[in-house]
């Protein structure tokens, strides 16, 4: 009796850990910019007001996603400083 138990308990355990795993495997990730400009990439199965980018199925597909749509832009080279006037 206690080995039909035993194989019983393992059954149920080996099927809560697959269902785990397999809810775990649905999450979708999203690349939102937020009020400020700050991009960010979250969890989320739906789009948002603030997403610029996704679903993607991974995180590192959304993270490459960020970088490109959220590189910043080449800001205007910096003016040289004018020479200081010679000392007399």
């Amino acid at each position: 009796m206690k080995v039909r138990h035993f194989v019983g308990f393992l059954i149920a355990v080996i099927f809560v850990l697959t269902t785990a795993v397999a809810f775990a495997a649905e999450e979708s990730y999203v690349l939102i910019k937020d009020k400020n400009g700050v991009c960010k990439v979250i969890k989320s199965d739906h789009k948002t007001p603030a997403t610029i980018a996704g679903p993607f199925k991974t995180k590192a597909e959304a993270e490459k996603a960020k970088e490109k749509e959220c590189a910043k832009k080449p800001s205007e080279p910096s003016k040289p400083a004018s020479p200081a006037p010679p000392k007399r």
